[in-house]
This record gives C-alpha cells, structure tokens and sequence, in this order.
C-alpha cells in the first residue's frame, strides 16, 4: 500500500529545497520545536500569509523527525547543527504529515469514483465523509505497518494510543494548509464541524495528547484563537502575524539574511536598499526588518524588483475584502495609501474570512494583517501598508473599483514626488496649477493658504517617506513645510516655502539668509532639497512656479 500521510518520504522535497541556489537555512526552527518538546506544551499554530515559507518549513521538520530514513546528510553543515550538534531527535519520530489540499483533492477524486460505481449501478451516490475518508485512510496506514491489532475502528485517538503503546515511541504530528476548510468552501457540509471534533479527540485530552504526540506543528494563514464555534481548540499557542512570538525569525528574511542573498548573486544588479524598499516591512520587536521570502528570491531570480503579489486568487481575496465595505473603511485604504497608520484591535477578529464583508472594519483590517496586506506594531496597535510591493498590489488591484477619486489623487501625488526628486521644475509647477483647479477650495480666494492648501495635495502620498511639519522654528525664521524622512527612509530632507505674487528666487534667497539648513545639524552630509513655491494670483491663468535646489547639509 503507498503511503500519504504516515512516515512518507521526507527527503526528495526537502533535498530540492535545501540545495537550490537560493535556499536560506531556517533549520534554527528545529532547535525550537525541540525545546517545545519538553515544555509545557508540545502544541504550536504558525499563522503567517501565503509566499512566507508554510510549506518550506513543514517539509523541512517533516525530514527532520520521521524514523526510518538517514537525512543526516541533509542536516550536517545546516544551522540545526551548530546550535545542536548531536541532532537531537532526528529520525525518532513516527510522522503523520497532512497536507489539507492533498486531503480536499483525494476526498474529491474518491467521491468522483463513488458517483461513478452508483451511476453504473444505477443508484444515487452517498455524499462522501471528508474527515471520516481521512481518518481510515491514516488508520489504514498505521495497520499497514504495525498491523491490524493496533486498530479501533470507532476511534482514530485509540488507534494512535495504541500504536504508541506497541512501539514505545510517539507521533509527530504536523499539518500544512490546516485553515483550508475555514478559507475555502467544500463539497462537504459537514467537513468543517468534522475536522474539529477530529482535532479536538486528539489534542483536546491532555492524557491522549501527552501520550500520542511529542508534538505538533500546525501551519495555516488563520489562528485558532476565537475561531467562531470552536473555541475549544485553545490547547494550541497561537505564533501569529499579529503576535509571532520567539518563531518571527522564520515568518520571513532578516537583513542578515537578504544581505547574504545579495552577495551570493551580484550578477542580479540590485542594492539591499531596493530590496529593502520593495519588499521589507514586517518588522517584529525580536527581528527587526522582516522581507517577504518568494518576493526576493523571484526579485534575485529575474534580476529586477517588482511586485510578485498578483496571483488571481490574491486578485479575487483582496477585492472581495475592501472593495465591498463601506465608506469608513474607504477612508481607511485612503489613508493607508498615502502613508497613513490605522488602529487595528487584534482581538475583535472571528477568523471566517466569508462573513467578513458583513463583519465590519475593525474584522476586516485585522484579516489584511493575517493575510500579510498590512504589518501591526504591537507598539501602538496601529497597521501600515508594509512596503512598496503590497502598495503596487493595492493599487493594481483597486484601480477599477470604486475607488477612483483616490487614484487620480495618488497617481499625480506619486508623479509630483518623483519629479521634484528629480529636479523637474516645470512638471512640478505644471501639477501645482492642476490640482489647485482641480481642488483646491474655491471659496478661500487667493490666499496663502490655497497655496498651502495645493501643496499638501501634491505631495498627498509623500507621507509613506516622510513626516510633514508645518512652521517649523528654524531659529531665524519659520520654515512653511518641511519634509522631513522617516527613520530607515533613504530621502532627502526637504524644506518648502510658499510665496504669493512674488519670485521664485525671493523664496530661495529666504531659505538660505536665514539660515534654514542649520536647523538640521542631525543630517549633516545628506541631501536636502529646498523647493521654493510660488502663485502669481493676479495673472488670469493663476500661474505657479517652482523652483528646486539641491544642497549637502553643513557638517558641524
């Protein structure tokens, strides 16, 4: 009989992984789930978004642990090694490894046969039990290699208690995909209520868990906290996208990591900074930068930076969570977009992601942050958009909804942004007139708050790298607006001042006499751009000006 879930191969898939060209070593998640061993609780739930490693790391402790096979030569030179040099456990273990898509597949395959003997029977075909076709499907297994006398048929539990009581030696268990029937309808009714009671038979009796399982490793998008229904499944500890815990070095790529990456491929032409740019911001407390992994090894691979989150199945999630919400939520991407922080309460969320565009804002920011559209700092409860690559996606995937007045304003706010970094002087003024026809407040009249006014919406996204100050002390003067770069943002400072009816010029002159680039002793040696403004409200076309300058800031 071939098997599919107990004591399988554990070497072809990992072997495949561990010697690509790009392959980065996470085997430190072993040493962990052996110290869970000895703890209080063998039981873990990694919860993380799709292109983070699920399945990597399922197959990798699925190599680890299984009995009968010599993967030695897998572990030898891995980190796994240094940090336990006689590889504690490996091979000790009989392993059940499911892979819940392998479970939907098969029942789906299975119930096809049955429709087919009925037809040709001419009978109605019986709907098939998915849980029920899983359970003596590994019952089957077990019996296959220690025999029939370990069997319970009324009780896979037994079954398991039994097999250990034989062979003196417990299970592994470890489940990829185990959220898949909460995400994703099925073609059984029952399958959900099921799958609970079958996870709740083993793990819920702590004598039948303590004597079965030296652990368990469950990975999904979803964490079974508050799963809605089933809240007896808290025997678990939820590693979350929300709280990771001690597992956030294996969510995505360090630095470190990235950086190692890069050197082993200098043919791919792109800076730690892109990277970095493109696809970090899942900062956690114990990581520091965070990078999403299949995004830099395809960005490595293809040899330039771009946003790899596309898939249809990403397309249909996203637009299905925030395009059908109403108009709090709206505001919420809005502000999102241009750089903005939302609060998020990480515990007002009932993990069913079909009722969430009923289920309110606060529900659905919090699936964005599980599915990996926003990164949460536990810091101050708030989420962002975490880096270029998820704004593209938001962008891309929100353009044609209902949401195009915010579009107009974030292209030409991006457009005005880069120009200006760039020194376009023209484009710049051009965009200026624009959006203060567009929208600036007609009732102000020609005011230098209108100018004020059409400033902030041109640089309307500039807050993804920059916080905006207003009359800022400058010691000599008050600065109009400053730009001034985030931590970690790689941008020049930048100093605006705002003139009505005069010159250009008259707004530099000002800027340097009093001596405004003193003011930022912290970024000497940098760039800083000063950019002058100016409205000639007296001109029937209301003309505007600009006026860039780039400067290196004193040295003190």
């Amino acid at each position: 009989m071939k098997h599919y879930y107990l004591n399988t191969d554990p070497i072809t898939a990992y072997k495949r992984i561990s010697k690509a060209k790009n392959y980065v070593d996470k085997t430190g998640l072993i040493d962990f789930i052996n110290k869970m061993m000895e703890s209080e609780n063998q039981l873990a739930l990694v919860s993380r978004p799709r292109r983070f490693g699920k399945t990597y790391a399922a197959i990798m402790l699925k190599a680890y642990y299984t009995i009968g096979y010599d993967t030695t030569d897998l572990f030898k030179d891995k980190i796994i090694r240094q940090l336990d040099p006689g590889l504690t456990n490996k091979g000790e273990f009989d392993v059940i490894y499911i892979d819940m898509l392998r479970v939907r597949s098969f029942a789906k395959g299975r119930q096809k046969e049955m429709d087919e003997e009925a037809a040709t029977k001419r009978k109605k075909s019986k709907r098939l039990d998915w849980i029920d076709f899983l359970e003596k499907s590994i019952a089957q297994e077990i019996a296959d290699l220690y025999g029939d006398d370990v069997i319970d048929k009324g009780s896979l539990a037994k079954t398991l208690v039994n097999t250990v009581e034989k062979n003196n030696r417990q299970f592994v268990w470890i489940c990829d995909e185990w959220d898949n029937f909460f995400r994703e309808p099925t073609d059984d009714p029952n399958a959900r209520d099921n799958y609970i009671a079958l996870l709740r038979s083993l793990f819920k009796d702590k004598e039948i868990c303590s004597t079965v399982f030296a652990a368990a490793y469950m990975t999904g998008i979803l964490p079974m906290i508050k799963m809605k229904g089933y809240s007896a499944l808290s025997e678990f500890d939820d590693y979350t996208m929300f709280a990771p815990g001690d597992l956030a070095p294996y969510i995505g790529f360090t630095e470190t990591e990235v950086r190692g990456l890069l050197a082993r491929n200098p043919e791919c032409g792109i800076t730690y900074e892109e990277m970095a740019e493109w696809y970090e911001g899942y900062a956690f407390p114990k990581t520091g930068p965070l990078f999403n992994p299949q995004s830099v090894v395809k960005a490595i691979t293809k040899d330039f930076c771009k946003c790899y989150w596309s898939s249809e199945e990403s397309r249909v999630q996203f637009k299905e969570l925030v395009v059908l919400q109403n108009d709090t939520l709206r505001k919420d991407v809005e502000g999102l977009l241009r750089g903005e922080e939302v609060p998020v309460n990480d515990l007002n969320f009932d993990n069913d992601l079909a009722t969430l565009p009923a289920a309110g804002r606060n529900s659905t920011l919090a699936a964005m942050v599980h599915l990996g559209y926003l990164n949460f700092s536990s810091k101050t409860s708030r989420a962002r958009i975490p880096n270029k690559e998820i704004r593209e996606m938001y962008v891309n995937m929100l353009e044609d909804s209902s949401y195009p007045a915010i579009f107009r304003k974030i292209a030409e706010a991006d457009e005005i942004l880069e120009s200006t970094l760039r020194g376009e002087e023209q484009k710049v003024a051009d965009a200026f007139r624009r959006i203060h026809y567009h929208y600036a407040d007609p009732k102000a009249g020609n005011k230098e708050a209108t100018l004020k006014e059409t400033v902030d919406l041109a640089y309307y996204t500039a807050e993804r790298f920059y916080i905006r100050m207003y009359e800022l002390p400058t010691g000599e003067g008050y600065a109009d607006i400053v730009l001034y770069p985030k931590a970690g943002k790689a941008m020049p400072l930048m100093v605006i001042e705002l003139k009505m009816n005069k010159t250009t010029n008259t707004g530099l002159d000002q800027i340097k006499a009093r001596r405004y680039p003193d003011r930022f002793r912290e970024y000497g040696g940098r760039e800083m751009l000063l950019v002058a403004v100016s409205y000639d409200a007296d001109k029937l076309e209301k003309e505007h000006y600009c006026k860039i300058e780039k400067v290196q800031l004193p040295v003190f």
